[in-house]
């Protein structure tokens, strides 16, 4: 498993990944047309005079975790040792499982408790913050400048470069547009450079324990961890991640990586922290959960002639259909490609005035990963302005 030097932050978090992100200056991009994968020879070597000859697997991509050989204790250790939770935890896990009761013992006799995390979770407030409900403008502008960055996307091209087999591999398995993978990774690591710091055990231990109204879904996941290292034969000390339990360069939570996740090096392990698991796993996300349509586009700016936006729901999950947006004086910057289906309606509120979009099911599909409007507008961004970077065009 690689260990990539952690970046200077300048902090944003995502809760639901818990990712930390670097800021610098901004870049423009907009619209995105659908791009249909080209399928590449897996045995060619280069091509001729192409600006990104690159063609093969990287051997250096291929990375095994180290040998783990499990440990057995009759007694429970640790933080937890009287935890009266966290017994009735491993009890479970042995029956519904047929979970070594005393490799369990050993495991969570190595787990510390993680109060950073319980803190950035939420386990230790004491009353609901109070939100304004004021209009303030710009939040949209303060969010993309986190991410449409110039060193952002040059990682992003170089990401490409580099990893173009797999990512051509994963298009043509999958039907994922490259740059879309490769979007994901950059808002979520900033292509490895920050992956996290927490013991994704101690992380998931402790918040199960000790936080009542998450307790259900991370006891879930710290389920999904114990089976997931059992499969994959890790050290479950030894994989590091978000607060939240989300660990690789594409922050997955331990149950999307037993649905999701694949081996695309094919070298017999799953490996978040390599490139190649990374892009192919991404790419069967969008596919299996995501249901992504490589035949239509994501979104489309449109036209409105008010600087702000009022009637209407908006966000991903809403559906309207392009004639009743018509009617309402709204217009797509350009034929959407052809789409004639039904969109979202998404409004991104920038200082001076509101931008609207329409967005299709590949919007949806990007919001699947973490349901934020923003959050699946920064991707198509920075997807969009990667790809060209990455032609040239």
């Amino acid at each position: 498993m690689k260990y990539i030097k952690t970046l200077t932050l300048l902090s944003i978090l995502i809760l639901s990944t818990g990712c930390i992100q670097k800021q610098d200056q901004a870049t423009v991009i907009t619209g995105g047309a659908p791009h249909v994968p080209n399928v590449y020879n897996p045995n060619a070597s280069t091509t001729t005079g192409s600006s990104n000859p690159v063609l093969v697997a990287n051997p250096a991509d291929v990375e095994t975790y180290p040998p783990y050989t499990p440990t057995r204790s009759q007694y429970l250790q640790g933080a937890y040792r009287g935890n009266s939770k966290l017994q009735q935890f491993i009890t479970t896990m042995a029956s519904k499982h047929n979970y070594d009761k005393y490799q369990l013992n050993a495991i969570f006799s190595t787990v510390s408790r993680d109060t950073e995390a319980l803190t950035k979770i939420g386990a230790f407030a004491t009353s609901k913050p109070t939100q304004s409900k004021a209009f303030v403008p710009g939040t949209w502008d303060k969010y993309r400048a986190n991410f449409l960055t110039d060193s952002r996307i040059e990682k992003g091209v170089n990401f490409w470069r580099e990893h173009q087999y797999y990512l051509n591999e994963a298009a043509r398995r999958y039907g994922v547009a490259p740059e879309y993978i490769v979007g994901i990774i950059g808002v979520e690591t900033n292509f490895g450079g920050f992956t996290g710091k927490h013991s994704v055990l101690d992380a998931l231990t402790s918040i199960a324990l000790e936080f009542p109204k998450r307790s259900t879904f991370f006891t879930s996941e710290l389920e999904n961890y114990l089976l997931l290292v059992r499969e994959q034969q890790i050290d479950p000390q030894y994989i590091k991640g978000s607060y939240a339990g989300a660990f690789g360069l594409a922050q997955f939570m331990p149950s999307s990586f037993r649905d999701y996740a694949v081996d695309l090096d094919g070298n017999g392990q799953t490996n978040l922290f390599t490139a190649p698991d990374a892009i192919g796993s991404v790419a069967n996300y969008f596919k299996e959960k995501g249901k992504w349509n490589n035949q239509i586009p994501v979104a489309m700016p449109t036209y409105y002639n008010k600087a702000r936006f009022y009637g209407l729901a908006t966000g991903f999950k809403t559906s309207y259909t392009q004639q009743h947006l018509y009617s309402l004086g709204m217009r797509p910057s350009s034929n959407f490609y052809g789409y004639k289906g039904e969109v979202s309606l998404i409004l991104l509120n920038r200082y001076t005035r509101d931008e609207l979009w329409w967005g299709t099911p590949n919007f949806y599909s990007i919001a699947r990963y973490n349901p934020q409007d923003h959050y699946a507008m920064a991707v198509h961004q920075l997807a969009q302005a990667i790809r060209l970077a990455y032609y040239k065009r």
